[in-house]
């Protein structure tokens, strides 16, 4: 296995008004348990996961937040604008989550039953909270 899941899937754009409002697609349920699967691995807090999402041709680097025992995708304001994604709108996301970032970068390395030869992963995302653009940035909704 490669240390990278990734995850595709259209959805509606929710907001979430709590204390940190935001825009989100909720994960559908064959993702979110692939997500599950690898969850407990690369949560840093409050069962958040970081990511990095593709939004048409705009990608950035987010937390992805349980919610409701599903995920929720928070898309950034700068991500919205650049796509010109509204409230409502169905979209297509491309999540990529590093399911093993203690596993070195070379790929699935020598040895693989396959005998396919090793192949390179993206490296882990490292999400910064200071990097988000939409008000209270890095403050989770709160799970039930």
């Amino acid at each position: 296995m490669l240390g990278a899941v990734e995850l595709r899937f259209s959805g509606e754009v929710v907001w979430w008004r709590g204390p940190a409002p935001h825009h989100f697609v909720a994960l559908p349920g064959p993702e979110a348990e692939r997500l599950r699967a690898v969850a407990s691995r690369v949560t840093y807090g409050w069962g958040c996961v970081p990511a990095t999402v593709t939004l048409g041709a705009t990608t950035f680097t987010t937390s992805i937040f349980p919610r409701d025992g599903g995920f929720l995708v928070p898309l950034k304001v700068a991500a919205r604008r650049a796509e010109d994604v509204e409230l409502g709108d169905d979209v297509t996301l491309v999540v990529v989550v590093v399911a093993d970032p203690d596993a070195p970068d070379e790929g699935t390395g020598p040895g693989d039953d396959d005998g396919t030869p090793a192949v390179p992963r993206p490296s882990a995302p490292h999400h910064d909270p200071a990097d988000d653009d939409d008000t209270a940035a890095g403050t989770p909704p709160t799970p039930r």
